[in-house]
């Protein structure tokens, strides 16, 4: 490329933030709601940074006059790649920015729910996926002292300390948390993954033990089939959605009798939100040929206010260490909060509309891994577990 990216003209999603690193490179910039992104509003733009709401395929991208696009998230399912590659433009993702941001989601949902404890103490966890997020809950899960079974055709790396298994017995589990990433490559197609059956199994396995069952999907939505999620709804399975099959609708039957919800912010922490549209400059920056970039480290945690850590003092810690785990968790759980806000629009369910305001009035919290805490006070079984945590921990 020849001309600086400062001389393009661009259009960018409302909701991705003009980091430093990002507004370095910007030139001409129109911000507009994703879904208000048509073929008309980019046909003389150069760039297109859009976020999941949006999708890029050849009906969109055809005429216009875009070089590059680029997506400010890890997934890519509303990306048409083939289309995009096929009429010679560039595009770029951000594989693993929210990741700490859905482990932390996840972790304190646990917690919030009531399953932290039964996973510490000899329930076991099944994860779908273990991908950039997926990989990293394992991780935090073992330390923690929990099982921890997978199901990924697709890891090349396995993470030591899980048990591979296949798809049934992962959903087998008293929980089961969704992470793969939507595709429809064969031979292992993600795509509506659990169906009728799948679901079927999941409640006859739930029938034939005492402690219950938790599932979560903070994933994607179109990883279940509607019939599948129907069935889980319908059965003694907690569930806990922050993705769903036909989001952003949710109707209010659903939204009745679903346990816990959240608008599709589980990877939306103030950091990871910084983390993808940095990666998205550096993408531009190397598309463009400009030596002097320095790549921001999307592994750090960019935390905003002073410093890179933060501090959480605690003065007396339970002598109970799966407790004080417990108690640090449900204190930073946003999952109750986005519930409510949910809820509190009514019984007439989730409209897109309302989906959209929600996402954009969402109060993005700090993540809190490798933050530092005082635990002048705590047992020395706490401070380990505060360790294994995530956390940076101080005496």
């Amino acid at each position: 490329m020849t001309r600086s990216p400062t001389d393009l003209r661009w259009v960018v999603d409302d909701v991705i933030p003009h980091t430093a690193a990002l507004k370095r490179l910007m030139g001409r910039v129109s911000i507009v709601p994703g879904r208000d992104i048509s073929p008309q509003l980019i046909r003389d733009a150069d760039i297109l940074l859009v976020r999941s709401i949006t999708r890029v395929d050849e009906s969109l991208l055809a005429g216009s006059s875009v070089r590059f696009v680029g997506t400010a998230t890890a997934g890519i399912d509303h990306f048409d790649i083939e289309a995009i590659e096929r009429l010679g433009i560039q595009w770029a993702a951000a594989p693993g920015s929210n990741a700490l941001s859905v482990v932390e989601y996840v972790l304190s949902a646990l917690a919030l729910v009531d399953w932290l404890r039964p996973l510490m103490t000899g329930a076991t966890i099944g994860l779908v996926g273990l991908g950039e997020v997926g990989t990293r809950l394992a991780q935090r899960l073992i330390n923690l002292g929990c099982s921890v079974v997978a199901h990924d055709p697709l890891c090349q790396r396995w993470p030591q300390g899980v048990v591979r298994a296949d798809l049934n017995e992962v959903l087998r589990q008293p929980v089961v948390s969704l992470h793969a990433s939507l595709h429809d490559n064969p031979p292992h197609r993600s795509r509506a993954m659990i169906d009728v059956a799948q679901a079927e199994m999941m409640v006859s396995a739930l029938q034939s033990r005492q402690e219950g069952g938790l599932f979560i999907n903070a994933g994607r939505g179109e990883l279940m089939t509607r019939r599948a999620l129907d069935i889980l709804l319908e059965s003694a399975w907690s569930v806990v959605l922050d993705t769903w099959p036909g989001e952003p609708v949710l109707g209010a039957q659903d939204l009745s009798r679903c346990d816990w919800v959240s608008p599709h912010i589980a990877g939306h922490s103030a950091q990871a939100r910084a983390r993808g549209s940095n990666m998205l400059a550096a993408s531009i920056s190397q598309w463009s040929g400009l030596s002097d970039y320095v790549e921001p480290s999307h592994h750090k945690p960019e935390l905003s206010g002073a410093g890179l850590f933060d501090e959480f003092r605690v003065s007396q810690a339970p002598d109970d260490p799966v407790n004080w785990v417990t108690q640090f968790l449900t204190a930073r759980a946003v999952l109750a909060r986005e519930d409510a806000r949910i809820r509190a629009r009514g019984s007439a369910g989730l409209s897109a509309v309302d989906f959209d305001r929600l996402r954009k009035s969402y109060e993005q919290p700090d993540e809190w891994t490798g933050r530092a805490i005082n635990m002048t006070h705590a047992s020395s079984a706490v401070y380990q577990l505060a360790a294994d945590l995530g956390l940076k921990v101080t005496q």
